[in-house]
């Protein structure tokens, strides 16, 4: 074949790898297939430095290098037990986490510190695991997540009983819970 002939035509495409391929059948199915996609999958999460609306593309490639951000996030074992903390121990969960009527007087009325033990009116444990995740992004030992997200998955779950992390994805309390403690890395005494 000629040169000439050759130069209307389009130039072939490499081939897909595996992840573009999935990237690919995730974007044409669009977004709402995604909360389809996400309910169907294993709601245990790999460990990631990401946003909970990174989480939901868990086991496709990200070209952000693993040490972009600080990823150290400590149990709330390891916040009871050891000082260092960003803030007072005296900090009312309800300061950080605005409470609704309905829980002012048990999660607004309790410590930080006292949120790192099993409370009876945290029953899932949400309230334990968002203060760990909080004393993570204040100290600097997590730099994915943020006050505001944090303070955003309470509201929701707390108005609503789910935190959509990307629009049409809803988590119940167990599975943000679970996204909140596959945040925490390294020693979890």
């Amino acid at each position: 074949m000629s040169t000439e002939n050759q130069a209307g035509r389009p130039a072939e495409a490499a081939p897909m790898t595996p992840q573009g391929a999935a990237r690919r059948r995730l974007a044409k199915a669009g977004l709402g297939a995604a909360g389809v996609l996400w309910t169907t999958r294993s709601h245990a999460f790999d460990f990631k430095c990401v946003s909970a609306s990174a989480a939901l593309s868990a086991g496709l490639n990200s070209n952000t290098p693993d040490d972009a951000v600080a990823c150290a996030g400590k149990s709330p074992g390891y916040w009871k037990n050891h000082g260092g903390w960003p803030v007072s121990t005296t900090t009312l969960f309800g300061d950080v986490f605005s409470c609704s009527s309905r829980t002012t007087s048990t999660y607004g009325a309790t410590t930080l510190i006292k949120m790192l033990s099993k409370r009876d009116f945290d029953k899932s444990n949400l309230g334990m695991h968002l203060t760990a995740a909080y004393l993570n992004v204040k100290s600097g030992r997590i730099g994915f997540l943020s006050e505001r997200s944090l303070q955003q998955m309470w509201r929701e779950l707390q108005t609503s009983g789910h935190y959509e992390p990307a629009r049409g994805v809803f988590w119940d309390i167990e599975t943000t819970k679970k996204y909140l403690e596959s945040t925490y890395k390294g020693d979890r005494t």
